[in-house]
């Protein structure tokens, strides 16, 4: 049986029912929108016409061309454009003075900034290194890390670089720390009297 079938009748027969199936599996998915296709162009010649509902200036008409709608009830257009308040950019008529461009880094901030977020790299670094050493190790080279940082002693950052010490030493350290202890590595402030 398969013997009275020849090749050329096998391929044409498998390339029809090939193409029958892509063209009723896009004409089931996409029947919707082949049929605003060809809506869209028996609109188009039946109201190919620019409309006089809305003005026009002779200026834009030459620019870019006439209006043209997809459908009817889109003809009349309202012209209010309705905006929040927080899209409002309000200009002062004032002349602009020059402003002074003062970089981040240079201020007393940016450098704490700076000065804070390195110490927290060589904190890390440090956990890393020191997570499987004994305690007394572990203070003796964070006393050594922070006696580098006296300008952050006494100040709100020093708090929050216990606090992250602290956690950091519960999380990946096999002894406990308290935050007086830590407190404690830091370098004591020495007050002169002039």
């Amino acid at each position: 049986m398969l013997e009275s079938i020849s090749w050329q009748e096998f391929i044409s027969t498998i390339a029809i029912l090939i193409v029958g199936y892509y063209l009723i599996s896009v004409l089931s998915f996409y029947s919707a929108e082949i049929g605003n296709i060809f809506k869209q162009k028996k609109l188009n010649l039946t109201f190919s016409k620019p409309t006089g509902d809305q003005n026009d200036s002779n200026e834009s008409n030459e620019l870019m061309g006439g209006v043209r709608y997809e459908s009817p009830e889109q003809q009349n257009v309202p012209r209010e454009e309705q905006i929040e308040v927080d899209e409002l950019v309000i200009a002062s008529l004032t002349e602009t003075e020059e402003s002074i461009a003062v970089s981040f880094e240079d201020s007393p901030e940016g450098k704490l900034t700076q000065t804070v977020s390195t110490l927290y790299d060589e904190i890390k670094s440090l956990i890393e290194i020191i997570s499987s050493e004994t305690k007394e190790e572990c203070v003796t080279l964070f006393q050594t890390l922070l006696s580098n940082y006296p300008q952050l002693t006494g100040t709100g950052s020093q708090e929050v670089i216990n606090r992250f010490i602290h956690d950091q030493c519960k999380k990946h350290c096999e002894f406990q720390v308290e935050l007086n202890e830590i407190n404690s590595w830091w370098p004591q402030l020495e007050i002169h009297k002039k």
